[in-house]
């Protein structure tokens, strides 16, 4: 029966790897690039644009299955349940990014297209940075799943003040808003790894 995780258990773990893959990529072919003080949309507009906006799509439908394969292998209660659909909403956040890119610098205004991206990454930023949070409170009610509740409420609130940091960096210019948005990721994209890799030996004990 837990053949079926093996899906979103692969899918949860290429999401990292695929994100951080092509986001490197994509700074490699951008010159001049800086990680420190750019934001990673910035490389979804201008030359070789399609190699981060393939990211955004591809790293965001990896989000969806694996997050739609965990909802159905935590019984921890409806507060971890509404942390899942917020990862399923980051999920659906990341792809419609790729789909409306931001205008070059990424301001916070100008074209339509600029206007419908900073709307979509309020949301999944949000969405991102609090998931971890919501569904660790009730991880204690899922036997399995029980020993990872702390991670999940320390890298939860890690994420939610690496959010804030970010946010207030965005809103005053600080310069190096792009090693804050990196550090921001990190913690809900390693959340995402370690589960994905959990619900991988959840399935193959099943399997044996």
């Amino acid at each position: 029966m837990k053949r079926e995780l093996t899906a979103p258990a692969f899918c949860g773990i290429a999401a990292p790897i695929v994100m951080v893959s092509l986001w490197a990529l994509a700074s490699v072919l951008r010159p001049g690039y800086d990680q420190l003080t750019q934001k990673g949309s910035e490389l979804g507009t201008g030359p070789n644009s399609i190699v981060m906006n393939a990211n955004f799509v591809v790293t965001g439908l990896l989000i969806l299955i694996f997050c739609f394969g965990l909802l159905k292998n935590i019984d921890a209660g409806k507060w971890s349940q509404i942390g899942l659909v917020f990862l399923a909403i980051a999920g659906v956040g990341e792809i419609a990014t790729g789909i409306f890119p931001c205008d070059p610098g990424c301001p916070l205004t100008g074209s339509l297209s600029q206007l419908i991206h900073t709307g979509i990454v309020v949301v999944f930023f949000g969405s991102v940075g609090i998931f971890p949070l919501f569904t660790g409170i009730g991880l204690n009610l899922d036997k399995f799943w029980a020993s990872y509740r702390s991670y999940s409420l320390v890298t939860g609130l890690a994420s939610i003040g690496l959010f804030t940091a970010f946010s207030i960096a965005i809103l005053t210019s600080f310069q190096y808003v792009g090693l804050l948005q990196r550090l921001f990721l990190a913690f809900p994209f390693q959340w995402i790894w370690i589960v994905a890799v959990l619900l991988r030996r959840r399935g193959r004990g099943a399997e044996g």
